[in-house]
C-alpha cells in the first residue's frame, strides 16, 4: 500500500503528536510506501528517506508547499490510494488533494486540535472533519469531541498511539547519570503548557509530599512549548519562582530536553510518574503518552482524571487516577506509593505487560493499516 501523510507535527519536533505520528510512520513503512508532507526544520536532516519538508518556516509556507508537493506526488503516482492526515490543523489541505485525485482521506485528531477557540480555526479546519472518510482519534474522549462537532459516530475509530516496549525495557540508569542516586524520584515528561499542571502540583501537592518524605525529588523533563501553535506561557519561568517562594531548590530539578537515551534511563531510575494535569474548557490532555512511555519502562503512573489520560491509566492496576484538583488525594496516592514499594513494583509490572499487550507499535500499526485497507476497498 502507498500512503500519503500530510502533517504539521513531526519529527524532529518534541511532543505527544510528533511521537505519535512519528511512531506509527516508522511502523507502517517496514511494510508499506509512506511518503511525508511537513513543516521546516533548522536541523539537519540527511538521510531522511521519502520526507518533503517545507523550504521555509510557518503555516502559510507549509500549507502553500503541501498543496504544491501533495499535487506533484499524487498526480505522478496513481498508487497513492490513501491521504492519512496528521491532525485536525492540515483538515482543509489534505481534503482539497484528496477530492481533486479522487482519494481516500483518513484524519488524526487529538482533542485540542478540535477544540481550539479560534473562529477562523474553527471554519477553516473543524468544521471540514465531519467530511473526512475516516476520523481516527486517540481516545474515548477525543472521539466524544469529534461527535460534538458534527462526525458521524460510524466514521470515528479510537486508537491509541502506541509504544516501543523492548526500547523503554531496555536498562539504561539515567538516575545515576543525573546524580540523583538514593532519592526517592518523582518525573514528569512533557512540553511545558499550563494544561500540564506541573506548577500548581508543586504549590498543591509536592510541599506536602515532601513533608512526608524528605528523600523526594521532583524530576521535570520539558521546555516552555516555543514551537507550539497555541501555546506560549513561561511555564518555567512560574515553575521557578514557585519553587524559590517554597523554598524546594533542594527538591525539584528542571532538566530540560533530554535525548532519548536518557530520557529512558530517567523512566527507568524514577519510582513514579505523574501528570498532573489541569481540567480547562480551553484546552484537554488528549491521551497522555508519558504514561505509557513510562509503563513501558515499568514504572506506575499517578495522574488526574482528565481529557483521555483514563485510557492511558488503568487506575488502581497500572498507577492511580485522582479527580482534578483534588491535590489531597493526588499527594496521598504518591506518598503511598513512594513509601510502599511492593506495590510500585507491582503497578509497575502490570502495566509493562499491558503497554507490550495492548499498546505495542506492532499491535496499534496493524489497527491503522486496517483502516487504510477499508478506505483502500471503498475506493475501488
Amino acid at each position: 500500500m502507498e500512503i500519503l501523510v500530510i502533517t504539521w507535527n513531526y519529527p524532529p519536533r518534541r511532543g505527544g503528536i510528533e511521537n505519535l505520528i512519528g511512531g506509527l510512520c516508522a511502523e507502517l513503512q517496514k511494510k508499506h510506501s509512506v511518503q511525508v508532507i511537513t513543516t521546516h526544520t533548522r536541523l539537519s536532516m540527511d538521510g531522511e528517506k521519502d520526507v518533503f519538508r517545507a523550504p521555509l518556516p510557518g503555516l502559510v509556507p507549509f500549507a502553500l508547499y503541501a498543496l504544491w508537493r501533495g499535487a506533484a506526488l499524487l498526480a505522478r503516482n496513481r498508487h497513492i490510494a490513501v491521504i492519512f492526515g496528521g491532525s485536525v490543523l492540515v483538515t482543509p489541505l489534505a481534503l482539497i488533494l484528496a477530492r481533486l485525485f479522487g482519494r481516500r482521506l483518513v484524519l488524526q485528531t487529538h482533542g485540542l486540535d478540535i477544540i481550539y477557540r479560534s473562529f477562523l480555526y474553527q471554519q477553516l479546519c473543524v468544521r471540514w472533519l465531519k467530511s473526512c472518510d475516516h476520523v481516527i482519534a486517540n481516545s474515548g474522549h477525543t472521539a466524544r469531541l469529534g461527535q460534538s462537532k458534527g462526525v458521524p459516530p460510524e466514521r470515528i475509530i479510537v486508537i491509541p498511539p502506541g509504544v516501543e516496549p523492548d526500547r523503554f525495557g531496555t536498562p539504561l540508569d539515567g538516575a545515576a547519570a543525573w546524580g540523583v542516586k538514593g532519592r526517592k524520584i518523582i518525573l514528569f515528561v512533557g512540553r511545558l503548557a499550563k494544561r500540564k499542571g506541573v506548577k500548581e502540583f508543586i504549590e498543591n501537592s509536592f510541599v506536602d509530599i515532601v513533608r512526608a518524605v524528605p528523600r523526594a525529588l521532583f524530576l521535570i523533563v520539558g521546555d516552555n512549548p516555543t514551537e507550539s501553535l497555541t501555546h506560549r506561557d513561561d511555564v518555567i519561568g512560574e515553575i521557578n519562582r514557585v519553587v524559590s517562594k517554597l523554598r524546594l531548590e533542594d527538591h525539584v530539578r528542571l532538566l530540560g530536553s533530554t535525548n532519548d537515551d536518557e530520557l529512558i534511563g530517567l523512566y527507568q531510575g524514577c519510582d513514579l510518574a505523574v501528570l498532573p494535569a489541569l481540567a480547562l474548557e480551553d484546552d484537554v490532555e488528549g491521551f497522555g503518552i508519558v504514561a505509557l512511555e513510562a509503563a513501558a519502562a515499568g514504572k506506575p503512573v499517578v495522574a488526574t482524571r482528565v481529557g483521555g489520560i483514563p485510557d492511558a491509566v488503568e487506575g488502581g492496576k497500572s498507577g492511580a487516577l485522582v479527580e482534578p484538583g483534588d491535590y489531597s488525594q493526588l499527594s496521598q496516592a504518591i506518598i503511598l506509593l513512594l513509601e510502599d514499594r511492593g506495590s510500585c513494583l507491582s503497578m509497575g509490572r502490570y502495566g509493562q505487560c499491558r503497554a507490550a499487550k495492548e499498546f505495542s507499535w506492532r499491535c496499534i500499526g496493524a489497527r491503522y493499516e486496517d483502516i487504510f485497507n477499508a478506505a483502500t476497498r471503498k475506493s475501488s
